[in-house]
């Protein structure tokens, strides 16, 4: 299980690495460039060498979430279905091994790219802000800061579940994407298997957003009598169903239906 996550994450970085440390580069330059537009108001080269920066950073923001997504798709279609599939479908490993490490790899990806984006934005208001002399709270103010907060374990239970709801929710996503790609993987559907499965993908959106709104009607009066862990909770049971559900159709397909291309 480690080496096949492991052997995912290496792989993947192929495909994440680049534009990561691209994005972070362009934050880290951006603020000396629209530095020098601000100053030099009547040098029109460093003005629009400063705004390009900041356009390409609105842009690689937005590349990063639309890569990171289709990375996923792409890196399990091609890694399951096409010619790389045909060396991982013979691993000396279970199909439950296989869709975990993968779910598992996915969640760090996504979890690194949130990262990286923080890092960036970070870094960027901090060079801007060391460049036009900003001055920054000392160690001390910070530490006057947080001790003015007062935390609870009600607090902490609430935090833990907010963590574990929003995991379950990307391995829930992902499973979802696993599935969609998966289903159409059998004898059964031999032609335009991505147009198959791009139509599944929205007929499950279409068809499980009237189902959600009518559990929601039905929830909504015992969701009153809740309090916020309770909601949470349910929140996370729910889930845990459409995870199971997407994981046991992922893996009939691959266990008992599957017919690679």
């Amino acid at each position: 299980m480690l080496k096949l996550l492991k052997y995912e994450m290496i792989h993947s970085w192929r495909s994440f690495g680049i534009i990561y440390i691209i994005f972070l580069a362009v934050c880290v330059l951006a603020p000396f460039l629209w530095d020098g537009g601000r100053m030099e108001f009547s040098n029109n080269a460093a003005m629009m060498a400063g705004t390009i920066a900041m356009m390409v950073i609105v842009l690689m923001t937005f590349a990063i979430i639309l890569s990171t997504m289709v990375n996923i798709v792409l890196n399990y279609r091609n890694s399951m279905f096409r010619h790389p599939g045909y060396l991982t479908l013979t691993l000396p490993v279970s199909t439950h091994q296989l869709i975990l490490s993968k779910v598992l790899a996915d969640i760090i990806w996504l979890f690194v790219a949130g990262l990286v984006l923080a890092a960036g934005y970070s870094l960027m208001g901090l060079i801007m802000g060391i460049i036009q002399g900003v001055q920054f709270p000392s160690l001390e103010d910070w530490i006057r800061l947080f001790s003015l907060f007062r935390i609870d374990f009600h607090d902490v239970v609430l935090l833990a579940e907010s963590l574990v709801l929003m995991l379950v929710m990307l391995a829930h996503n992902i499973l979802f994407l696993y599935f969609v790609i998966t289903a159409v993987q059998t004898r059964y559907t031999p032609k335009h298997r991505t147009a198959i499965s791009i139509a599944l993908f929205f007929g499950i959106l279409i068809v499980g957003g009237m189902v959600g709104d009518g559990i929601r009607s039905l929830l909504d009066p015992l969701n009153i009598q809740l309090n916020a862990n309770g909601v949470l909770l349910c929140a996370i049971g729910i889930q845990l169903l459409l995870c199971a559900l997407y994981y046991a159709g992922t893996w009939f397909v691959l266990e008992k239906k599957l017919e690679v291309e």
